[in-house]
């Protein structure tokens, strides 16, 4: 309210409507910020997270390269490159940013993992697995996961 166009505050906003899983209204948000400041990398990658929680792939590729090039060392800007090249079926591309990145968090070992498991590289796969487990024990995708890994195993 004290500022109107107020880039990081809509930028914030639609990290919150991701939180909330308003994911129209987040691109909404993240629209916005962009537009009071396009050299605002943030806004890009909560645009591009956004596209990618709606699986529209390509808009969310085209929104994490705007946050590169913007920002080349932003490690989500990075992961939610590589989620839109999963999401495209472009496995080896969404490796490649994967090593870039360099990312350690939790859910770039897990889209590692399922990034691994389309290439067919299991015991790979399995291991990234395990990091995620070690690295998120109250995600309550564990359950699901631990299935896996002691059904490779």
């Amino acid at each position: 309210r004290a500022d109107p166009v107020f880039a990081q505050a809509f930028t914030m906003r639609a990290f919150i409507r991701l939180a909330e899983k308003d994911l129209q209204g987040a691109v909404e948000e993240a629209k916005r910020a962009a537009s009071f400041d396009a050299d605002d990398a943030e806004s890009f990658v909560a645009l591009a997270m956004s596209y990618n929680s709606l699986k529209e792939f390509p808009k969310a590729e085209d929104a994490a390269w705007h946050a590169l090039s913007l920002r080349p060392d932003s490690w989500q800007g990075r992961l939610e490159l590589a989620k839109s090249f999963y999401g495209q079926h472009e496995f080896v591309l969404a490796l490649r940013e994967l090593d870039l990145g360099k990312v350690d968090f939790p859910d770039a070992h897990l889209v590692r993992g399922n990034v691994l498991m389309s290439l067919e590289r299991i015991g790979e796969a399995s291991e990234e697995f395990k990091t995620f487990l070690r690295e998120a024990p109250t995600d309550p995708r564990r359950e699901q996961i631990s299935r896996f890994v002691a059904t490779v195993q």
